[in-house]
């Protein structure tokens, strides 16, 4: 299965991870995620295309927590953002300092390599912004986007590029409605389904640029959990237990 023209919608009601295996390709790339927090008081470009989000569509994010959108980049768009990071590749900072980590040493989420690198102002680029500057209101989202945040929503976090090389770290799980660790609610977080309706306080889009393949790592999220009422056990947030 090849998936660099495939994103991951997912709300961060969800508990996800991102993390690259032993056995990874020299750099996995997670680029540009969006995360779109929900407001009521903006305008945004409507769709002709609203039949794309339907009850298949519905009854599968409200399963899962997340849905797999294909196809939405062309194979010239895919090319086009990984050239646009290419040409950036020198302002990648990687988490060498334990204190940046996002997990915990000696973990399973930790890895037996360097800290991930991120790379900010992906929307700063000019001309080669525009690829990325699509998927905010990209014709092929705008449905889901609508279906799962109601019309009108912003941008909440400045996109990024994520990379990893081999043994590179994960996070921890994070996110929930009811926070992993705490147990405690999190308005900020929060799905919700009411008569039909599905609403996110906060949508994550991940967009994969390069193939994923079983065993490379990558961004994963925990089927369900959105829905889930607890605190997570002792051990899985970092991927000890429960794998």
């Amino acid at each position: 299965l090849s998936l660099p023209s495939v994103l991951m919608l997912a709300t961060v009601a969800s508990r996800a991870s991102s993390f690259a295996t032993s056995t990874s390709k020299a750099v996995n790339r997670f680029p540009a995620r969006l995360d779109l927090l929900a407001t009521r008081n903006m305008s945004m470009a409507s769709s002709n295309n609203d039949s794309a989000w339907g009850d298949d569509e519905k009854y599968l994010f409200d399963l899962n927590g997340y849905i797999i959108v294909r196809g939405v980049l062309t194979p010239g768009e895919v090319k086009a953002a990984n050239d646009a990071i290419d040409c950036h590749e020198s302002e990648f900072v990687q988490r060498n300092d334990s204190s940046l980590r996002d997990a915990k040493e000696g973990t399973a989420l930790y890895g037996s390599g360097p800290g991930r690198k991120d790379m900010g102002r992906v929307l700063e680029w000019g001309e080669e912004s525009k690829v990325f500057k699509s998927v905010l209101a990209h014709p092929k989202l705008v449905p889901y986007f609508h279906g799962l945040l109601g019309k009108g929503y912003r941008l909440d976090h400045l996109p990024f590029i994520i990379a990893q090389d081999i043994g590179g770290e994960g996070f921890q799980l994070h996110g929930g409605t009811v926070d992993c660790t705490s147990g405690e609610y999190n308005p900020h977080l929060a799905y919700t389904c009411h008569q039909g309706i599905l609403r996110n306080a906060l949508l994550g889009v991940n967009v994969m640029l390069v193939d994923h393949n079983a065993g490379d790592g990558g961004f994963c999220v925990v089927k369900g959990s959105h829905k889930s009422n607890f605190k997570m056990p002792s051990g899985m947030v970092d991927g000890d237990k429960y794998q």
